[in-house]
C-alpha cells in the first residue's frame, strides 16, 4: 500500500482583502480620494494601549502549558531571585522576537509599556543589559542550556499530544524531518567561537526541522570552520526518539553533505528512513556506465505533472507567455546557453560497508549548449539520491520527497529575516548558543499557537504577515479588581479568530 505523506503548502492566495462592490465607498465630491487632511494629536494619560494585543493569545498558551514552571524547573543559574526568576529572563526575550524585536535593546519597547506588562502579568521586564548578562551566564558545561533544551522539548511533546488527542492514531502518517547547516556571517572581530569557512568569518549552525509545519525540533550553535553534516547523528539520536513519540513513520531529509554513513546510522538506530541528495562519489560515475539504455525512464518534475493536470481541467484558460529577455539578451551577445532538455529516472539496489541495502535512485540529465542561435552539443549529467524507503513509494516519488527538503531554506530564511534568531548578540559562545535556544522557543511559539488555535493555513504564513494578522493589535488594556481585561478594535480584520483562539488557549 503506497504510503500517504501529507505535504502542507503555503497559501499565497491574500485572502479577505478585497471588499464586496455593494460596500465599496464612494467620494462624495470630486477630487482625490486622499485628501490628506489637517489632524490634531492628543494625548490620553488614563488609558492604557498597546500595539501588541496578540500577546494575549502568546500568554494564553504559556499558561496553559505551564512553559514558566518548565523552565524554572530545567534551568539553574541564579542563586538569589531579586526579583527574578529564570523563566522572567527567558520568557521576556522570547516575546521580545515574538513581537518583532531585532534585537536585545527591543526588550525596552516591553519594559516601558504599561499595558505590554499587564498583559504578560508582570510588574517589571529585565532591562536590556540585564538581559545580556543572563545570556552570559547560561553555559552548556554546566548543564544549563540543556536544561532549557529539555524544557522546550517537552512543551513541543504536550503540543503533540494535545493536536493528538482526540484522533485516531496511524502508522500511515509521517513526521518528516529537514536537516541542514547556514552559515551566519559575523562582523564582531572579538566573537568567540568563530572561525573562517571560505574566507567568510562566521558561525555555522545546525537545524532540524519538521517539513510542514516548519517547527524547529532542534538548533545547535557550531564553529564556523565544520562541515555542514558535523555533528548531525548526535543530534539525530536526541531528537528522533522524540519525534517517533509524535507517531507515524519518520524520514530524515538532508543535502548531499549528509549522505554519510554515521549519519544512516543514526536514522537506523532510531528506525527512520532517509532520504539524502547523493554525493558522487568515484565509483557512481563508473557505476552509471553499466547501465543498459532500456533502464532509463522518462521523468517530469512535480510543477510540469501539476502544470499538465491543470490544463485539463475544464475552467483552464491559456495565457500568453511573457518574453524570456533574458536569454533573448544572452543570445544577443553570443552567451553560453545552457537548457535542461529532458530527464531520465532509473534506480539501483546498493549495500553500505555495514552490509546494509538503499536504493540509489539516479537522475540523467540532458543539457543543450547553446552559443547564439547555434546548436553545438549536448551534455549527460547525473544527480543521485541515497534512500532506504520502502518499495512502495516509487522512484518518482523518491525524488520528489528528496527535494521538497529544499522548503526548509525557507525556514533558515524566516529565522534570521522573520525572527531574528542569527543576531547573535553577544560574544561569548555559549550566550549565543542559549540565544538560539530562547529564539527557537519564541518561533515554535507562533506554530504552535497556529496549531492549536487558528486556521490550517497559518502555520505557512510568513513572520510579517502573522505579525499584521495576530500579533501587532492595537488593544485597550483594562485592569479590575480581579481580571485584565483586553478590548480590541472590532476595526481589525482578524478580531474575530483573536477572540475565538483565546478562548481555544484558556485553560
Amino acid at each position: 500500500m503506497k504510503p500517504s505523506i501529507e505535504v502542507r503548502r503555503a497559501s499565497h492566495v491574500n485572502t479577505g482583502t478585497a471588499v464586496p462592490e455593494g460596500e465599496r465607498p464612494w467620494p462624495g465630491i470630486g477630487g482625490r480620494v486622499s485628501r490628506l487632511p489637517r489632524t490634531h494629536v492628543e494625548v490620553d494619560e488614563r488609558s492604557e494601549v498597546t500595539p501588541y494585543g496578540g500577546l494575549a493569545i502568546a500568554t494564553a498558551f504559556l499558561r496553559r502549558f505551564k512553559v514558566a514552571a518548565r523552565i524554572d524547573r530545567h534551568v539553574k543559574v541564579l542563586l538569589l531571585h531579586l526579583p527574578y526568576h529564570e523563566s522572567d529572563h527567558v520568557l521576556a526575550q522570547a516575546l521580545n522576537l515574538y513581537v518583532g524585536g531585532t534585537c536585545i535593546e527591543d526588550l525596552a519597547n516591553l519594559q516601558h509599556s504599561e499595558a505590554a506588562r499587564r498583559i504578560i502579568g508582570a510588574c517589571r521586564i529585565p532591562d536590556p543589559t540585564t538581559a545580556g548578562d543572563f545570556l552570559r551566564r547560561l553555559h552548556e558545561k554546566e548543564h544549563q542550556i540543556p536544561g532549557l533544551r529539555r524544557a522546550v522539548d517537552e512543551v513541543q511533546a504536550e503540543v503533540w499530544r494535545s493536536l493528538r488527542r482526540g484522533r485516531r492514531r496511524s502508522d500511515d502518517t509521517w513526521s518528516i524531518l529537514d536537516v541542514d547547516g547556514h552559515v551566519k556571517p559575523l562582523y564582531g572581530v572579538q566573537k568567540e567561537g568563530a572561525d573562517f569557512y571560505k574566507s567568510t568569518w562566521c558561525y555555522q549552525p545546525l537545524i532540524v526541522s519538521l517539513a510542514g509545519t516548519g517547527e524547529c525540533l532542534a538548533i545547535r550553535n557550531r564553529t564556523g570552520s565544520v562541515r555542514s553534516s558535523e555533528g548531525t547523528a548526535d543530534v539525530l539520536d536526541q531528537v528522533l526518539p522524540r519525534v517517533r513519540e509524535r507517531g507515524g513513520r519518520m524520514l530524515v531529509r538532508g543535502d548531499s553533505d549528509f549522505d554519510r554513513s554515521d549519519v544512516r546510522a543514526a536514522c537506523d538506530r532510531a528506525g527512520a528512513y532517509f532520504a539524502f541528495v547523493g554525493r558522487e562519489f568515484a565509483d557512481r560515475p563508473k557505476l552509471v556506465a553499466t547501465i543498459p539504455e532500456s533502464a532509463w525512464k522518462p521523468f517530469r518534475t512535480r510543477a510540469h505533472r501539476e502544470r499538465v493536470e491543470r490544463r485539463k481541467q475544464p475552467s483552464y484558460a491559456s495565457r500568453r507567455k511573457k518574453p524570456n529577455r533574458r536569454r533573448q539578451r544572452a543570445r544577443a551577445r553570443n552567451f553560453t546557453e545552457k537548457q535542461l532538455v529532458k530527464q531520465w529516472l532509473t534506480e539501483v539496489a546498493q549495500t553500505d560497508p555495514d552490509g546494509k541495502p538503499y536504493r540509489l535512485v539516479i537522475r540523467r540529465h540532458l543539457i543543450e549548449h547553446r552559443e547564439g542561435q547555434r546548436l553545438l552539443f549536448d551534455e549527460h549529467r547525473y544527480r543521485y539520491v541515497v534512500t532506504d524507503l520502502p518499495a512502495s513509494v516509487s522512484t518518482q516519488d523518491a525524488v520528489d520527497l528528496t527535494y521538497e527538503r529544499c522548503d526548509q531554506e525557507n525556514v533558515i530564511a524566516q529565522l534570521g529575516s522573520g525572527l531574528a534568531a542569527w543576531r547573535m548578540p553577544v560574544a561569548e559562545f555559549d550566550g549565543n548558543s542559549a540565544w538560539l535556544e530562547i529564539a527557537r522557543l519564541a518561533w515554535n511559539l507562533g506554530k504552535w499557537v497556529a496549531l492549536l488555535a487558528l486556521p490550517a493555513e497559518v502555520v505557512r504564513w510568513e513572520w510579517k504577515r502573522f505579525r499584521q494578522a495576530f500579533v501587532h493589535v492595537a488593544a485597550q488594556v483594562i485592569r479590575r479588581s480581579r481580571q485584565i481585561v483586553l478590548r480590541l478594535s472590532a476595526a481589525h480584520r482578524w478580531h474575530q479568530i483573536l477572540v475565538a483562539a483565546h478562548q481555544r488557549l484558556q485553560v
